[in-house]
């Protein structure tokens, strides 16, 4: 589950780093304008989240290739029984 929150996060940030990025290459803040700056906040924030919502959505899609009942790991008779699936 840490791995899905941490990819969402990373996922969300992702334009603000590339924006940081090109602002170094091009040759820093001075150029930017206040004004300026809340149009391209807005647009870091949609872009990070539209990416955001769609890593939801691949990771609902892209599930488990298991197919079955899941069935835990038990201790029997002194014999641990690792967990597996068991076809319906």
């Amino acid at each position: 589950m840490i791995r899905v929150v941490l990819t969402q996060i990373l996922l969300f940030l992702l334009p603000f780093i590339g924006y940081l990025v090109y602002r170094l290459a091009t040759g820093g803040w001075a150029g930017v304008r206040v004004t300026d700056w809340s149009r391209v906040r807005f647009a870091l924030v949609l872009s990070g989240v539209i990416m955001a919502l769609l890593g939801l959505i691949y990771f609902a899609v892209s599930g488990s290739e298991q197919s079955g009942v899941y069935v835990p790991a038990q201790y029997r008779d002194g014999e641990l029984i690792p967990g597996h699936f068991r076809q319906p």
